[in-house]
């Protein structure tokens, strides 16, 4: 065997034998984690260090899955998401490598992603042809002489929407000021005004030094055949030789200037008071200092796990910002902790590096309290060990990432993934002042570190996307009619290939699974639903095994609360857990949280039914380990009967906290904001949800906050305390517990004994909710992008199927794709249909409106044309069938029982469904467009995005709104 194995370790904490194997030509290392789970993962990996900003490692990631040697369709990538079961598949740019990830739990299709994969790597097409930078990364743009030039690229719109962050400008500021003679200096995404700099010359050559077998580190993880895992990696790697792999250690240098300044964009006429971004930031260790890593790792619960804790209270007492973070961070070799300040002042700097050293001394000369060390310890505790049980997402990406952390720069992979000894190790040592020793040596005492301050200024994206518009029409004003034609002819070129279909013996090469290998199979998940003695509420049991952890949700019915009463509904779920109660202070809770649980958090949940009901719940959710019930059941009694709310200032706190969150969203998940809002328009339980976490929510808390800041706090603390009062009604209670048969009893007792003295009152008739106002709305932001989304309700011709879930993967994958990304050039795009009646569509990222409607709009003719070859519907078949298949965690089991049970769903219908979509034809696909096009003839239009964008096409609005 040309791999030969040179260590081999049993890691108990993973439950997983690790075994590291180097391949004898080209020194490519593979460590195989060896264990029972199904769900195999292959991850290949390189260290590809960026020399510019210009995004090459990142278009490069995009790139690879445009076609390959033996798989050379335009987009491998999308025709295996398509086509595949696999539980998870994608690629990622990191500062310093860029890795290439896939799980599936089928044997075949494992090995037909690996396949996939390695040849995607190793012998992409975009060598030989320079469209694929055209598209993934940018162009010139002109499609008619007269046209305005611009750019596109899917990597370049993408980074435009990236970079308008200011958390993604403060990062990426903070790493280039603490490492600046080193690849941190460098955006690894690109940054648009560098990326329109990459040619083809440069992105063949970078791909030939850093794709080599030699520089690249392989994960196989789970119950594989690894000897047949072995063999398709020797196809790619044979005949290569051995070239010196990067070595992405270097001598850290400090910053020449430790104060740094930059602007950031608000929307033009924001007022920028109290806007600005300020960061703190050190270089602590590096990537072989695992205990520094995991010690840093507690200091971050110590000092920001919540409000009360100490460095991040102590800031907010002084009035520093209105939303206090910071923690560990790894941007590569390196190690960062950094504290940030957001909604703060430029003016505000020193007074923020004095509480943050005054507060570090007082902990360093006064110790930190034990207690919140071990409070902070057991925390991380708990979350490394139920990952370890989870199924939902796929453990072996997981434990990559993490063996990365160390492996890249030349470690050993195995330590890492032994976590239980390093606790152990820091329990120990915090006894003996070792936190307090790692705040003076790498914080208080430490001038290897940075400042930054960004101050928010209005219209600053406006400028420059009108600089750029001018500098591109001056650079064609200089062009030759021949240069010009040119341009048209390679845009036109462009387009041509974006729009053509691939030759059929193209999409043939790629591998898929058979229909055989399908199954309509339905795992049936028991829920056992008894009722409650003394009320009117229920005991819902999922026995599933949990390996010791109880999961616990009291879950009180408010479907007879009026719909104005649900914002304040959702704050208030924010307000418990952190808030003070009769018996304990808010930092004594926490404390108290964190010790003996896994958490406590409250949410409020609805639940559409398939009667066209709705369930509305006010739910308090906890989790700790089987013998900690006594303390959870305490806590979660405590919260929920005993928490104060008349704390203005610590209210006030939060909800700045929740606003600062939900603007970060409109930066990173603005297409889910979008889409809501225009739900929210048909369907009353998309409403709520509209109110409980969407715009509306947002609207909530801006007005809370100006109450509290204006005098007026006694009309919101009492509004408040009378919604929290009405939730307080043993009938309104109701029961899920996942866990052992065993227990069941147990539990429900315990829960019963804790609530017995709330009154019995007889909830009120159920309400009739109203869907929102029906108009076209847009939210004006200061992104250079644009997110677009579309709702309406279905048309009695277009009732949810089998066939209605194959052409979502259809045109997903399919029409969206090549309209919205590829042609488009937006990041992403989306489209639905559920069983309560909606259709919607989204875009994300994306440097259009108007002709992303259109496209949304031609979605009924793309259908009624549609000639799809048996293959290519086998292969929707298959990528619709497999998130019905992909793993659940034993928590999420539990859940998504009670949740069918309350909707009228069963397994019967879901496999019926299934039975459904194995049997789709062509022309029943075609037979959708009529009701399709019935149900688009009424629509409504959310877009969040752009200010010049919307201007241009505000036509299509009812009414334009500043979000902010």
């Amino acid at each position: 065997m040309t791999f030969n194995k040179i260590q081999s370790q049993d890691i108990p904490d993973i439950h997983s034998i690790g075994h590291l194997y180097v391949h004898e030509e080209t020194g490519a290392q593979v460590l195989y984690l060896e264990n029972e789970d199904k769900n195999k993962s292959f991850t290949i990996g390189f260290k590809t260090p960026p020399y510019s900003d210009n995004g090459i490692t990142h278009i490069i990631e995009h790139s690879v899955l445009n076609g390959s040697q033996k798989y050379p369709s335009k987009e491998p990538f999308v025709e295996i998401i398509k086509g595949s079961m696999n539980t998870f598949v994608n690629a990622m740019t990191f500062a310093d490598k860029t890795i290439y990830p896939v799980a599936s739990t089928n044997d075949q299709d494992f090995s037909n992603l690996m396949s996939v994969y390695l040849d995607a790597v190793f012998a992409p097409n975009f060598r030989q042809n320079p469209q694929i930078l055209a598209q993934e990364g940018w162009h010139f743009h002109l499609e008619k002489p007269e046209d305005a030039l611009i750019y596109k690229g899917v990597v370049y719109n993408e980074m435009k929407g990236a970079t308008a962050s200011p958390d993604e400008q403060m990062y990426h500021t903070m790493t280039q000021a603490l490492y600046p003679d080193s690849i941190y200096q460098y955006e690894s995404g690109g940054l648009p005004s560098a990326i329109t700099d990459l040619t083809q010359e440069e992105f063949v050559d970078y791909h030939q030094e850093y794709y080599h077998p030699s520089n690249s580190l392989t994960v196989l993880y789970g119950d594989l055949n690894i000897e047949k895992a072995f063999e398709m990696l020797e196809e790619y790697f044979t005949g290569k030789g051995k070239t010196v792999p990067v070595d992405l250690k270097f001598d850290i240098q400090k910053p020449a200037n430790n104060e740094i300044t930059q602007e950031y964009s608000i929307t033009e006429g924001d007022d920028p008071s109290n806007k600005d971004y300020l960061c703190l930031a050190w270089h602590v260790s590096t990537a072989d200092h695992l205990l520094e890593a995991m010690a840093f790792e507690v200091l971050e619960e110590i000092l920001f796990g919540n409000n009360q804790s100490p460095l991040k209270k102590a800031l907010l007492d002084a009035e520093i910002g209105g939303d206090i973070s910071g923690g560990h961070d790894f941007p590569g070799y390196p190690e960062v902790f950094m504290i940030l300040a957001k909604f703060s002042s430029a003016s505000k700097m020193e007074d923020f590096k004095k509480v943050v050293k005054d507060t570090l001394s007082k902990l360093v000369d006064d110790g930190i309290d034990p207690e919140i060390i071990q409070a902070s310890i057991n925390k991380i505790s708990f979350r490394l060990k139920e990952r370890v049980i989870s199924e939902s997402r796929p453990r072996g990406l997981f434990y990559t990432l993490s063996a990365y952390q160390t492996w890249l720069y030349d470690y050993s992979p195995f330590e890492i993934l032994s976590f239980s000894q390093r606790l152990e190790d820091l329990d120990s040592l915090a006894k003996e002042g070792y936190f307090e020793k790692l705040i003076a040596e790498k914080m208080l005492n430490n001038d290897h570190y940075v400042a930054v301050t960004l101050k928010a200024t209005p219209g600053l994206n406006d400028q420059k996307e009108a600089k750029q518009h001018e500098e591109l029409q001056a650079y064609k004003a200089k062009l030759s009619d021949q240069a010009l034609d040119e341009l048209v002819s390679s845009t036109k070129a462009l387009i041509e290939r974006q729009m053509s279909a691939d030759k059929p013996e193209d999409l043939a090469k790629i591998p898929m699974l058979t229909k055989e290998d399908l199954t309509t199979e339905t795992e049936e998940l028991p829920l056992e639903v008894t009722d409650l003695e003394k009320s009117q509420g229920k005991f819902y049991h999922a026995d599933q095994f949990t390996s010791g952890i109880d999961y616990l949700s009291l879950y009180w019915d408010v479907r007879d609360l009026p719909m104005e009463e649900y914002a304040n509904l959702s704050l208030i779920a924010k307000l418990l857990s952190n808030l003070e109660t009769k018996e304990h202070t808010s930092d004594q809770l926490q404390r108290q949280i964190d010790t003996h649980t896994g958490g406590i958090l409250a949410s409020v949940d609805i639940i559409p039914k398939l009667d066209g009901g709705i369930q509305t719940y006010f739910a308090l959710n906890g989790k700790a380990l089987e013998g900690s019930l006594d303390h959870l059941t305490d806590l979660m009694k405590e919260i929920m009967t005993s928490t104060i709310i008349n704390d203005q200032q610590e209210i006030l706190r939060i909800i700045q906290e929740l606003i600062a969150g939900f603007e970060n969203r409109i930066n990173f998940g603005a297409h889910v904001l979008s889409l809501k809002r225009a739900l929210s328009q048909y369907k009353p339980a998309l409403k709520i949800e509209e109110m409980t976490s969407g715009i509306d929510f947002f609207n909530h808390l801006k007005e809370c906050r100006d109450l509290l800041k204006n005098n007026q706090a006694d009309q919101l603390i009492d509004q408040l305390n009378a919604s929290y009062q009405k939730v307080l009604n043993l009938n309104r209670l109701n029961i899920l517990y996942t866990g052992s048969e065993e227990r069941a009893v147990l539990i429900k007792d315990k829960i019963l004994a804790a609530f017995e003295q709330l009154p019995l009152q007889e909830l009120e008739s159920t309400q009739s909710y109203q869907a929102g106002k029906k108009q076209n709305e847009a939210f004006v932001t200061a992104q250079d992008v644009n997110y677009v989304g579309l709702a309406t309700d279905v048309d009695k011709k277009f009732a949810y199927s089998g066939v209605s879930k194959v052409l979502v993967n259809e045109l997903n994958l399919g029409y969206l794709w090549n309209t919205i990304r590829v042609q488009g050039g937006a990041y992403g795009s989306g489209y639905g249909h559920d069983r309560l009646g909606s259709l919607y569509m989204m875009s994300y990222r994306d440097p259009n409106i108007r002709q992303t409607v259109e496209a949304y709009l031609g979605v009924p003719d793309y259908v009624r044309n549609l000639d799809l070859s048996q293959s290519e519907i086998l292969k929707n078949i298959i990528g619709s069938l497999s998130p019905l298949e992909r793993p659940k965690s034993a928590h999420e089991k539990g859940v998504e029982a009670f949740t069918l049970h309350l909707t009228g769903l069963d397994h019967q219908m879901i496999s019926q469904l299934k039975e459904e979509m194995i049997a789709v034809t062509n022309g029943q696909l075609q037979d959708l467009a009529d009701g399709l096009d019935q149900s688009l003839q009424d629509y409504s239009l959310a877009v969040i995005g752009n200010k010049a964008k919307i201007e241009k096409d505000k036509d299509l609005f009812d009414v334009i709104y500043d979000l902010y």
